[in-house]
Order: C-alpha cells, then sequence, then structure tokens
C-alpha cells in the first residue's frame, strides 16, 4: 500500500467513528408577556419589578423615605425628590449658626445621578458643612418643614447624619452602612431609622416611581424643575437601548441595536405625554426599548396604557418579551 492510500484509509475510519454533533435546543424565550403596575393615582407608590419573574418585586410608600446612602463606592446622598425633598449647601459648620433659610438657594437632585446633578453635590470631597434639607410634604399635601443635617463620612465609609429641626439646638445621629447586596440604603429622618426599601438589587430591574426631571420649557428660554411618572432602570443589572424604527412585533434577536446605556433614567418618562386639551395622558407605543441584562439575556419592552380598565391613571401598562 501507499503511503497517500494509508492515510485516507485512517482519515475515513476516523471520521466514520466520530460522534455526530448533538443539535442545540432553541432557547424558549417565552410569549410576549403583558403586565401593569399601580402607583396610585396620586403616585403614591414606588414599584420595584423583575422582567426575569415578570412579577412586582415589592411596594413601598414613596412617605417611608427621606435620603439613601450609596452602598457602591461612591458616596453619593440620594433625595427623595418625588416627595418634594430638595437641599440647599451652606458654608457653616456648626447647625447651631441656621435658623432659618433666608439667603440660601435649594437644588432638586437629578434621577441620572451624574456627578453635575446631585442634590448634596460631590459632599464628602469636603469638610463637613450644615444643609438644609426641605423635608417635601406629607400624604395631605401639607409641608413637613425644614432639617439642617450634617454629613460626615466615617472610616469605614459609612454615613453619620448628625439633624435636627432648623429651629432646634437639640440633634439627634443615625448611621448608614453601606451593603453590597444593595444599590442603596435608606433612612427616614422623620423617624430617626433606617428603612428597608429597596430590594436587593440582582432581585428587579425597574422601578415605578414619581421624581423630578429637569425639562427644557418652549416657548420659554428656560428649564424647569418638572415631577413627573417614569421609570429608573437599576443599572447595576440593566442597560438600555431603543428601537423606535420596527414595531414590536417585529423586533427579534437579529435587531439588537449598538449602543447601550447605563443611565438610571434612559426610559424615564417620554413613553407617554400629557394632553392638555382632553386632560388626559397618551403613550407611544411605537417606542420600544432594549433591555440587556446583565446575565446576558435581552428584552424589548414598549408601554401600551396609562389608564387601568376604569380609566385611573398611574396605572402603567406594559409588554416585553426576552429576545
Amino acid at each position: 500500500m501507499s503511503k497517500l492510500f494509508i492515510l485516507l484509509f485512517f482519515a475515513i475510519v476516523l471520521v466514520s467513528c466520530e460522534k455526530k454533533e448533538k443539535p442545540i435546543a432553541p432557547y424558549d424565550r417565552g410569549n410576549v408577556a403583558s403586565t401593569e403596575v399601580s402607583l396610585g393615582s396620586n403616585y403614591q407608590y414606588q414599584i420595584y419589578y423583575s422582567l426575569n419573574k415578570q412579577q412586582t418585586v415589592k411596594s413601598v410608600d414613596r412617605l417611608d423615605w427621606d435620603l439613601a446612602f450609596d452602598c457602591s463606592n461612591n458616596h453619593i446622598i440620594l433625595t427623595n425628590n418625588g416627595r418634594g425633598i430638595y437641599i440647599a449647601k451652606t458654608d457653616k459648620t456648626n447647625l447651631s449658626e441656621i435658623m432659618d433659610t433666608v439667603g440660601y438657594k435649594f437644588y432638586w437632585g437629578q434621577p441620572s445621578l451624574n456627578s453635575d446633578s446631585l442634590a448634596f453635590g460631590q459632599w464628602w470631597k469636603s469638610l463637613p458643612k450644615v444643609f438644609i434639607i426641605n423635608m417635601g410634604y406629607n400624604q395631605f399635601g401639607k409641608a413637613i418643614g425644614f432639617i439642617k443635617c450634617i454629613p460626615e463620612l466615617l472610616a469605614d465609609n459609612s454615613l453619620k447624619l448628625t439633624y435636627c429641626s432648623i429651629e432646634s439646638n437639640a440633634p439627634q445621629t443615625i448611621n448608614i452602612k453601606k451593603d453590597s447586596k444593595f444599590n442603596f440604603n435608606f433612612v427616614s429622618l422623620l423617624n430617626n431609622k433606617i428603612v428597608e426599601i429597596e430590594p436587593p438589587k440582582e432581585t428587579w430591574d425597574l422601578l415605578f416611581t414619581q421624581y423630578v426631571k429637569l425639562l427644557f420649557s418652549p416657548p420659554y428660554p428656560a428649564t424647569r424643575n418638572y415631577e413627573v411618572v417614569g421609570v429608573i432602570v437599576n443599572n447595576s443589572r440593566i442597560e438600555t437601548g431603543f428601537n423606535f424604527k420596527q414595531s414590536f412585533k417585529d423586533i427579534n434577536s437579529s435587531q439588537i441595536p449598538d449602543s447601550f446605556y447605563t443611565t438610571r433614567d434612559a426610559i424615564g418618562f417620554s413613553w407617554k405625554w400629557f394632553d392638555i386639551g382632553a386632560n388626559s395622558y397618551t403613550v407611544y407605543p411605537a417606542m420600544n426599548f432594549i433591555l440587556k441584562a446583565s446575565d446576558g439575556f435581552y428584552y424589548k419592552l414598549h408601554f401600551l396604557d396609562f389608564y387601568d380598565d376604569k380609566g385611573v391613571k398611574g396605572n402603567p401598562k406594559f409588554e416585553f418579551q426576552k429576545l
């Protein structure tokens, strides 16, 4: 036998003995899920939702917390501005030096939490100063009043808050520790206690809530802060992309966008608009959001309504599906 014949013989034997590859069953993406969450007609509740579980993880009263402390390597203090809380920074270092709000300018924190849009600013980069907190309003729409506080970053990276009402000189203190299982840990200054608000960060994707957003207001050449109702994404799990070209039903896994964003309010509120003439909200179903989850899955999502079957607002209805 020639060497060429022998090589061909063994090649045929090896190929014939090789196990056939088993076809991989396609992953079942499931049907389109259609659901509705209820914030209440006065937007009283904040709803944490899981796309993977297709359910609400937690519903909390938005009056139950005032501030939250970032559990990441940042030291952001988040304000509950959906309840009307906003902040003024002073140049004072003692609480006793502040007894009123005269002459101070107040700021709303923006939902993006970019470094240039924080209500407390980058407070940890300077010596402790007094901040004045407008505490917003209660469930009856009555103003709660003002609290003055001094935030301090401790050696273990926890937050120490020393605070009291603006007319008082009898401060209390509370410490808020970081916990890597969460994005933020929350505090109620009105009740002087840590409160459990946000679920563990691996358990939820979307937060439906009222919040304040700085918007351009035509025809006036200025911007204004508006209370809006929208969606904040859990940006430790979710990145946001867009597809406004295809219809929702036609979007598939071959149409994943090239760009995704980690902005917390990338979904935001603009999937609806308020018609002043009709005194009602209209939803844009053609605004399709493509969500990239940290587990590698993608979802398409769009909104269908802002009203429930009885015509009550504050009940976003939406569809989504794994791609």
